[in-house]
């Protein structure tokens, strides 16, 4: 991802949750447009990320590799993608359907990476999961170190 220009439009749970994950990555630059942001926004600490806070516009998305359609607004989201260009990826988090790829739920033990996914078709039940399994992994092996 080291390339790749991102894009998310939209600055709510949902997209904050993306974000989080995005700042992981080594990408080349963030974007996010959104007309309000959730104040966890503004503690994020990211050199290759800006916040413009204004309506979405086509021209937002122009140089974008990495599209994040993310409001709460199904009709934006729904015009973000039709405005993509068929080279742009696009997560529309109102339509899997319309998703060209689906997030993945990472959580880290030690020197371990495990990843979840359900293809956009249970994101809720993936969250719920990869909580439970990094909770066990916590409990069980961080007692078994002690030992």
């Amino acid at each position: 991802m080291s390339d790749k220009r991102v894009v998310v439009v939209g600055a709510g749970k949902v997209a904050y949750r993306k974000v989080r994950q995005l700042i992981k990555e080594d990408i080349q630059s963030l974007v996010i447009i959104s007309k309000k942001f959730l104040p966890e926004f503004f503690e994020m600490e990211y050199p290759k990320m800006k916040l413009f806070t204004k309506c979405y516009d086509s021209e937002d998305i122009k140089h974008a590799d990495i599209i994040f359609a993310a409001t709460d607004d199904e009709d934006i989201n729904n015009l973000i993608k039709q405005e993509a260009k068929p080279y742009q990826l696009v997560n529309h988090i109102s339509d899997k359907a319309q998703s060209d790829f689906y997030n993945m739920s990472e959580i880290k033990y030690k020197d371990i990476n495990i990843h979840f996914r359900s293809n956009g078709t249970n994101c809720s039940g993936v969250k719920q999961l990869s909580k439970a399994v990094q909770t066990f992994l916590n409990e069980v092996y961080e007692e078994e170190d002690d030992v």
